[in-house]
């Protein structure tokens, strides 16, 4: 006789609930963390910006918005790229506090409440 057992794997759960998503070309990664939307262009052809004298990590690729206020480029030693993040198609949108993204095979485009945000591709970074 086959007896089968079930084994149940209990995986740490982060005390903040974590949104993330990936655009389909995997090169642009998101992820929202304490109010907070990050999105990091892993490979990217358009000119770094200048690195802040107090930035000793990596600077250039890397956004973070909130619900309100201003874009900005982020000095970064990590990456919110997660290749098991659920696919942001093109043509979708994703929605979430306070906040919008906009897939197109052209950029991803984010936009907050107060109509602020960024444009990021691999070719251009324009902050709004």
């Amino acid at each position: 006789m086959v007896r089968w057992i079930a084994v149940f794997v209990l995986l740490p759960v982060l005390a903040s609930a974590q949104e993330a998503f990936q655009l389909p070309s995997g090169n642009i990664h998101c992820a929202v963390h304490d109010g907070s939307l990050r999105c990091d262009v892993l490979n990217f052809t358009y000119q770094r910006p200048p690195r802040p004298r107090s930035c000793d990590l990596d600077f250039g690729g890397a956004v973070e918005m909130r619900a309100q206020g201003a874009a900005a480029l982020i000095c970064h030693g990590d990456t919110v790229a997660n290749p098991m993040a659920p696919v942001l198609g093109y043509g979708q949108a994703w929605q979430g506090r306070g906040m919008t993204c906009t897939a197109t095979p052209q950029a991803l485009r984010c936009v907050n409440a107060d109509g602020r945000g960024f444009e990021m591709a691999r070719s251009r970074l324009l902050l709004f």
